[in-house]
C-alpha cells in the first residue's frame, strides 16, 4: 500500500510529461485535503532525492527520461527522511522511501539500540512512532547486520569452493570412467 502511492506520484508525473507544479499534480491526483497534499510533497521530496524525478525549481517537477536514476541506498533515503521529519511511522518510511515494513522496522530498531531514535509513543492508527534524538548524529551503520553480511559471504565462498572441487573431482572419475571403457 505504501509503495503503491510512491508509484503513483512518480506515475503522475511521467503521465503529465512536462515540467508540472505541485499544485498541478495534487489537481491531476484529486488531491483534496491538506494532510494528503503535504504526504504528496514529501513522496516528491523523496522522489528527487533517489534521482527518480528532477527537481526544476523549488515546487516545479519533471520526468526524467533515458537516464539511470541516481543509486542511493536505501538507508541513506530513510535517514535523510527521518531527519526530515524527527518523528515517523514505519509505514511513513515505507511510503517516503519505498522501504519494506521488515527492513525499516529492523532500521529503527538498530538506530533505538545506538541511541538515535527512541520509540515515542502510537499515532492514531496504532502504529509506533520513533523520534529522532540524536540530532547531529551522522547516518549510522548497522554494525550487527554487517557482521552477519560478513560471515554469510564467507560461508558462501567457502561452500563455492568446496562445489568446484567436487565438480573438478566428479569430472575426473567421469574421464576415468570412459578411458577404462575405450581400453
Amino acid at each position: 500500500m505504501a509503495e503503491h502511492y510512491t508509484e503513483t506520484v512518480l506515475a503522475a508525473v511521467n503521465e503529465l510529461g512536462r515540467e508540472v507544479t505541485a499544485a498541478e499534480i495534487g489537481h491531476y491526483l484529486h488531491i483534496q485535503t491538506q494532510r494528503v497534499h503535504k504526504k504528496m510533497l514529501n513522496v516528491l521530496s523523496v522522489l528527487c532525492i533517489s534521482g527518480r524525478i528532477a527537481r526544476v525549481r523549488q515546487g516545479v517537477y519533471a520526468p526524467i527520461r533515458n537516464q539511470q536514476p541516481q543509486t542511493i541506498e536505501l538507508r541513506q533515503v530513510m535517514w535523510r527522511v527521518l531527519k526530515m521529519r524527527r518523528r515517523v511511522t514505519v509505514e511513513d518510511l515505507q511510503t517516503m522511501a519505498g522501504a519494506s515494513y521488515v527492513y525499516a522496522s529492523d532500521w529503527l530498531r538498530m538506530l533505538e539500540d545506538k541511541g538515535v531514535v527512541r520509540k515515542v509513543g502510537i499515532d492514531g492508527e496504532h502504529f509506533a512512532v520513533w523520534q529522532l534524538i540524536a540530532t547531529d548524529a551522522e547516518l549510522p551503520t548497522d554494525d550487527k547486520e554487517a557482521a552477519r553480511l560478513r560471515a554469510y559471504r564467507s560461508k558462501k565462498k567457502e561452500a563455492l569452493a568446496k562445489m568446484r572441487s567436487a565438480r573438478t573431482l566428479i569430472n575426473q572419475a567421469i574421464a576415468a570412467m570412459e578411458e577404462e571403457e575405450k581400453g
